[in-house]
């Protein structure tokens, strides 16, 4: 039987996320969240964008979404609540989240307790996935195998983030600010701590007790106004972020998630870009390995590479213990049913 999956939210991560649940064979899309009370009563396929009506509403009554008693919720907000994740969890419905979640500590300590503790009462998983953090963190785990020794495991995501059509997220991050705003780097470092969770993250996986997680950032400013057609970004102000959280050990930097994110192509420092992921590990023996994802010049939905490996990821959660899953915890999560037969 396809597993009963309701869609929480409708924004550039959610719609590609309904399009890969209805593209799935082992998965059936039964419901939708809306965040702004205008998209409520609203066709699914209407909100994504898509060619035909689903006979999907989307509505703004959670109670309405606990009565569907889905499998599964893809809980994809700009702005995450946590009151409505735990009654989810507790009503025994498994959550997905690419809301800034890893480990639920960037939410608070409480909180990522009272999420535990409501996915094991309602006999459920949480799992947090996406692109970076999430599937870039995996993909620096999986290339420790060939290692029987490590110094270093480093994972840079370089790119030109234009195409990113969110502006909120660039805003909150500091984007389109002057350079010398108070509390800049208060206000990055708040936004960006869930990759202060991937970094625990994989430590935990790799047995490493960390001293401390630090965070170093740097920011470009645009050489001349901007308009990415979704927002301005004025000349001089805020257009790129070089960053790195780093997990140390006696002084020394063992895990590091570096970060390179460019909006436009006028900028200083005019930093290149990997336009990818590049997996160091320093070790025996030493890796390099550059994950690139390319795009058909067809597709405008550049949401996908956050929303498929939480939609690929379902079965894999569902199956899960009850409680906070982490991806070291899950068996290899793959795109099954999705090879092309024609």
């Amino acid at each position: 039987m396809p597993l009963r999956i309701v869609q929480w939210t409708t924004g550039l991560v959610g719609r590609s996320a309904v399009q890969a649940v209805l593209d799935h064979p082992d998965l059936e899309l039964v419901g939708c969240y809306a965040w702004s009370p205008d998209k409520a009563g609203r066709d699914v396929g209407e909100l994504c964008g898509l060619d035909r009506a689903l006979g999907i509403w989307a509505t703004d009554d959670i109670e309405a979404i606990l009565a569907l008693k889905p499998d599964c919720v893809l809980y994809m907000p700009l702005e995450w609540i946590v009151d409505d994740m735990v009654r989810l969890l507790v009503a025994g419905i498994n959550v997905i989240s690419t809301a800034n979640f890893i480990t639920g500590r960037s939410y608070g300590e409480q909180e990522m307790i009272r999420l535990d503790e409501a996915a094991r009462r309602g006999g459920v998983s949480l799992y947090g996935s996406g692109i970076n953090p999430g599937l870039a963190n995996v993909l620096g785990l999986v290339s420790t195998a060939v290692c029987r020794r490590i110094d270093r495991v480093s994972v840079l995501e370089s790119v030109d983030a234009t195409a990113y059509a969110s502006a909120q997220t660039w805003l909150d991050i500091g984007f389109a600010s002057p350079p010398d705003t108070p509390g800049l780097y208060e206000r990055a470092h708040k936004r960006m701590l869930v990759f202060h969770d991937a970094v625990e993250m994989m430590a935990a996986a790799l047995d490493v007790a960390l001293d401390e997680v630090r965070f170093d950032v740097e920011f470009g400013t645009a050489t001349q106004d901007l308009d990415l057609g979704y927002m301005k970004i004025a000349k001089d102000t805020i257009c790129g972020l070089k960053g790195v959280w780093s997990g140390v050990v006696n002084g020394k930097s063992v895990i590091e998630l570096g970060l390179c994110w460019r909006l436009g192509q006028s900028m200083t420092p005019d930093w290149p870009t990997e336009e990818g992921y590049v997996i160091e590990i320093d070790g025996v023996p030493s890796v390099r390995a550059r994950y690139a994802i390319a795009y058909p010049e067809s597709l405008t939905d550049f949401g996908v590479a956050t929303a498929n490996p939480a939609v690929n990821a379902i079965r894999a959660v569902v199956a899960a213990p009850p409680g906070l899953v982490t991806a070291d915890r899950l068996p290899l999560v793959m795109a099954t049913g999705f090879v092309a037969k024609d």
